[in-house]
């Protein structure tokens, strides 16, 4: 009996790269409103997941017009517009679908920005299901989340259906909690000895599918 070969995957600096498309809106957004980059670039890790916090601190820091939300809103309306598809990344997506791969992006998010970003990677078009934390009521690290790609692709929890993702804590840990094996992705960083620890780890998006295409 054939196996079926699952393989989920993080959005934003996965498949995404965030970092990259951020820099980009940050010297824009330094050079409309004289914010210096280098703050922007140096205060974002710590704001990333809290957007509406990190626009207040730029009002109280630098006194830029417009409100918080006001911000926030064009600041989710122009990060998608500046992701820049990577062909590799489509290229072995195609490949591993080819291979027999079953394909899904599970994500925290709004709706409206994390498929506008998979739009904008022209990524769309080569994963099966794409599930999203504001739609599925349930955020990574929650098991369920990865169970409802599965149950969407037919697929059960299982060592074959591997998650792939940049976050120890969301992607890694919640995969494991779920039942499947996890593709760290490191960026270079050093796995640490504590928390949870992948099956894999891989510098690169690339490199990760690198080894799933090796396993097809």
């Amino acid at each position: 009996m054939t196996v079926m070969k699952v393989g989920l995957f993080d959005l934003d600096d996965s498949l995404v790269d965030r970092a990259g498309t951020y820099a980009r809106w940050a010297s824009e957004f330094s050079r409309e409103h004289r914010v210096p980059l280098g703050w922007l670039l140096e205060t974002d890790p710590a704001y990333s997941s809290r957007r509406l916090a990190f626009f207040q601190l730029v009002k109280d820091t630098f006194d830029v017009p417009g409100t918080v939300d006001e911000l926030h809103v064009q600041y989710r309306r122009r990060m998608p517009q500046l992701i820049q598809p990577d062909p590799q990344v489509r290229t072995a997506l195609g490949e591993l679908r080819r291979a027999g791969w079953r394909l899904g992006v599970v994500t925290n998010g709004t709706a409206d920005n994390q498929t506008a970003k998979l739009r904008r990677a022209a990524l769309s078009d080569l994963v099966d299901t794409v599930v999203i934390s504001e739609s599925a009521g349930v955020r990574k690290p929650d098991p369920r989340i990865f169970h409802l790609a599965l149950a969407a692709l037919g697929a059960e929890p299982s060592p074959r259906a591997v998650m792939v993702g940049d976050s120890l804590a969301a992607d890694v840990g919640g995969a494991l909690a779920a039942g499947l094996s996890a593709i760290w992705i490191s960026h270079n960083r050093p796995l640490p000895g504590d928390g949870p620890q992948p099956h894999r780890t891989a510098a690169t998006i690339c490199d990760a599918l690198e080894l799933m295409l090796k396993e097809s």
